[in-house]
């Protein structure tokens, strides 16, 4: 019976607890249906203000209404500003006020909607009794606080000059000093703004004046060991091709007045930009798959060959050039530098223990360069080119309807093709201190071509054909360089390697790669001229 009795009290436990069970299950669970349904609701909780305005009850599109018209009345206050000796104002909005609505309602929305069910029910029960304040988010441009009170306080305020490099006409170098200004303290001014409108206090503020340091000082320019000129190199052009010529300005601009400090690398491609009508530049004759085409930027590469051989006569490390495919005029074969932007770069590092002043002259068909440095490492150069290999043109025949039949004319003129290495070598104080393999430049032979008449015979006497040429055959060599740049060429003749070629400009300093201290093994012979060249200008 003792036993029967426990049993039955047993089973009467169970049962209690199973309905507890159930009952706490159910009470959860509709719990955590409220809590859920109450945090799917687009609306802001009550409790929740922003500036003082209740923003609870409001659907996101409300709130933000709300504030977009607190942030337009905000950015109408004029801000009343006194400094010594004047006053002034400006509104909020001149220095691009901005209130950011969509963070601060996306914050009051997720109030109370954050962490655990439990969590946000006891964040929403804290928010109901006590309330909670959405803080202003809001941004205005430093720059444009520093142009409205430059303006405003324009009668006292000195701007600062920086020092600056003048050279004369005898290419010696002068320092105009720097001198300090006198002008807003923009930090200070940029603090006061952010106070005025965290405490959405009387919007006025005193502009601090402060001294201003230039960003050239004398003291930094004298560092820079800039005295007189270091090297030059003059090139010439035809002034008759308008475009190239535009071109040619444009390109050698872009180079005025750069400062290579002591062991920074430069890039010709990353100075001059792309070659495109963005950047002003127009059509003219570029080298593309050995002929002569037109294209954007024709006539940079004459900029760049140019400074390239200013560089060699200065003593600065090349890193890389290259030559053009086929033979060029406007400088000795052996000393261009071809340059494709993405493709080809003359790239140099600065090795002197001076600064490097680029400054780039174009006047009447003279395109100019000249490296200013430290005159007391001014050395001499001497540049010897040696032909070692020639390729002969092929001459070409097109048919040209529009011609009379017979009639010849020659459209391009043929020119050889070459390799050639160069030397050079390196003096100071008179005495040979280093002599140095240069490079090895490989030009393709441009074909001869010629437009053949296949039209209508003129009437009259029929056009005597030279005898023992007819079209399809080749015909003997003309010894003449195509002129691709407008310039005149005549045929490079191979020099004595002990003797140098005459230079462009006076003896000035010059340099030699030396990235590889070893020289190049001269080109294998081959029968075949080398393969033809990416875009070039």
């Amino acid at each position: 019976m003792q036993i029967y009795e426990v049993s039955l009290m047993s089973r009467k436990v169970k049962i209690a607890v199973l309905i507890f069970v159930v009952l706490l299950t159910s009470a959860v669970v509709s719990f955590v249906s409220v809590v859920a349904v109450a945090g799917s609701s687009d609306k802001i909780f009550s409790g929740v203000s922003f500036r003082g305005s209740d923003l609870g009850n409001m659907t996101k599109d409300e709130a933000r209404q709300s504030l977009t018209d607190y942030a337009d009345n905000l950015g109408a206050k004029t801000v009343n500003a006194v400094y010594k000796g004047g006053s002034g104002a400006f509104k909020l909005s001149d220095v691009e006020f901005k209130v950011n609505t969509t963070l601060i309602v996306d914050k009051a929305w997720l109030s109370g909607r954050q962490g655990n069910f439990l969590e946000q029910w006891q964040e929403r029960r804290r928010i109901a009794q006590k309330g909670t304040e959405i803080p202003l988010e809001f941004s205005f441009s430093k720059t444009k606080v520093q142009v409205v009170l430059d303006k405003l306080t324009e009668k006292i305020r000195i701007p600062p000059k920086d020092a600056k490099l003048i050279v004369t006409p005898e290419e010696t170098v002068m320092i105009a000093e720097s001198s300090k200004g006198w002008g807003v303290d923009i930090e200070d001014s940029y603090k006061q703004l952010q106070e005025i409108i965290k405490q959405d206090r009387e919007p006025s503020m005193k502009i601090k004046m402060v001294e201003i340091i230039p960003k050239e000082t004398t003291k930094n320019i004298r560092k820079l060991r800039i005295n007189g000129v270091l090297a030059k190199y003059t090139t010439r052009f035809n002034t008759a091709k308008i475009n190239r010529t535009y071109n040619i300005r444009v390109a050698a601009a872009a180079l005025d007045g750069q400062v290579i400090k002591p062991g920074e690398v430069f890039s010709f491609n990353k100075i001059v930009g792309p070659r495109s009508q963005d950047a002003g530049y127009k059509t003219a004759l570029i080298i593309l798959n050995n002929e002569f085409v037109e294209d954007l930027g024709g006539g940079v590469c004459q900029v760049s060959s140019t400074l390239y051989n200013a560089l060699l006569r200065a003593d600065v490390q090349i890193l890389q050039r290259s030559s053009h495919s086929l033979v060029i005029a406007y400088v000795p074969l052996g000393q261009d530098a071809a340059v494709a932007y993405g493709v080809k770069d003359l790239k140099f590092k600065n090795n002197l223990p001076c600064a490097i002043i680029i400054k780039s002259a174009v006047v009447g068909n003279s395109l100019t360069f000249k490296l200013l440095g430290d005159t007391a490492l001014r050395k001499t150069a001497s540049i010897s080119n040696t032909i070692i290999k020639e390729y002969p043109f092929k001459t070409v025949y097109k048919d040209d309807p529009t011609l009379p039949f017979g009639k010849q004319v020659v459209e391009q003129k043929g020119a050889k093709g070459y390799v050639v290495t160069s030397l050079i070598a390196v003096y100071q104080g008179g005495k040979l201190i280093s002599k140095r393999f240069l490079s090895s430049s490989n030009y393709n032979p441009t074909d001869h071509l010629i437009r053949v008449g296949i039209g209508e015979a003129p009437a009259g006497p029929a056009t005597v054909i030279k005898p023992g040429v007819t079209p399809g055959q080749p015909v003997p060599q003309f010894p003449v360089i195509p002129n691709g740049t407008g310039d005149t060429v005549t045929p490079p003749v191979t020099p004595n390697p002990t003797t140098s070629p005459p230079v462009t400009s006076p003896p000035v300093p010059i340099i030699t790669p030396t990235t590889d201290p070893s020289p190049a093994p001269p080109p294998q012979d081959s029968q075949q001229p080398p393969d033809p060249a990416q875009p070039i200008q």
